[in-house]
């Protein structure tokens, strides 16, 4: 009796054993397997992926066009597509119906345009191919979009428009005694100060705005804003803004002690108080994200425009100095670039 138990056991064993070297092959197996299913997965996603033509048109060869450029190609990357992009650079030739011509032979799938002057020459001659634009003002005042939600036409894009708000927000706290704030603006603009107005009642001020249509216009239009606002804040529009009048508006204000708002850095650095900037690659990767949802067959039209996600502050202190406003450290501190 006791041998056969013993070898009733031994058997139970052999068994037991056999089953354990099934399971562990079976599982090696469907290790194995998962292995080629996610590489099978990925290397096709990369063969099949299609082909997506994409032109870039850019309004010249500066170092912001091209970092925003570069953002886009980046996120485009990102899709399931495999573009060829065309790049184009205006600002080495007139534009004319050449230009549309060669484009359209390309047949490409989505053009790109970086900077105002490409989108609009492209918007008015191209409506049968899908435009996403980016580093672009003022996309509504300039033509180019119905409203920031849609553009009722072929086009969307990625604008540099720091919300409204935003930069009267940070002016107020930046300038907390500030009841008044005055705005020079041209016919073109005026679309965007109405806008501010509205803002400015909600938060609790009062926007004074001149509409002027000539820069000879600005010594008399300051001067008797001057008189009137506690700060001044800057739409952007090159007829306010030429070499000459912004020399004019930035002495002025620092004589008078009035805290300028520039709409650039680089008046920040010339005396402007302060600024709200954005991001050039990022503004290009907002553009990018736009462009894989219109290259996976959403329609632009439909598509809002997007304004700056990464702003940062700008502050001269040296302006506020002389006109004897003290900035809080928690405000210096979150500044991105202080000129001292």
């Amino acid at each position: 009796m006791s041998s056969i138990r013993t070898y009733t056991e031994m058997g139970k064993a052999k068994t037991s054993s056999m089953h354990r070297s099934m399971y562990f092959r079976r599982t090696r197996l469907f290790k194995k397997v998962v292995v080629a299913l996610l590489f099978f997965v990925t290397f096709a996603g990369s063969v099949f992926a299609e082909e997506k033509r994409i032109v870039i048109v850019k309004s010249s060869e500066s170092p912001f066009f091209q970092a925003a450029a570069e953002g886009v190609k980046k996120e485009i990357r990102k899709g399931n597509v495999e573009p060829v992009f065309i790049e184009y650079d205006l600002s080495a030739e007139f534009p004319d119906k050449k230009q549309i011509n060669k484009i359209r032979e390309l047949n490409p799938d989505l053009i790109v345009t970086i900077g105002s002057r490409s989108t609009a020459f492209l918007s008015k001659h191209v409506r049968n191919i899908p435009i996403v634009f980016s580093a672009v003002l003022n996309p509504i005042s300039s033509g180019f979009a119905g409203s920031m939600r849609s553009s009722g036409s072929n086009l969307t894009g990625a604008s540099l428009d720091i919300p409204i708000t935003t930069q009267l927000e940070k002016f107020k706290l930046i300038v907390p005694g500030m009841k008044k704030v005055g705005v020079i603006c041209t016919h073109d603009s005026e679309p965007v100060v109405q806008e501010a107005k509205r803002v400015c009642r909600e938060i609790g001020l009062d926007l004074v705005s001149t509409v002027i249509s000539s820069e000879k216009e600005i010594p008399e239009a300051i001067e008797k804003l001057g008189q009137k606002v506690d700060g001044l804040w800057a739409v952007a529009d090159t007829v306010v803004f030429t070499p000459q009048s912004t020399q004019y508006l930035l002495l002025y204000t620092l004589r008078q002690g009035i805290p300028f708002q520039g709409p650039f850095t680089s008046f920040v650095k010339a005396g402007a108080l302060f600024t709200l900037a954005w991001n050039d690659k990022d503004v290009g990767r907002q553009a990018g994200e736009l462009a894989v949802k219109v290259l996976a067959g959403e329609n632009p039209k439909y598509i809002p425009i997007t304004t700056p996600r990464m702003i940062y502050l700008i502050l001269n202190l040296r302006t506020a100095e002389q006109i004897n406003l003290d900035i809080p450290p928690h405000i210096v501190s979150v500044a991105k670039e202080v000129y001292k």
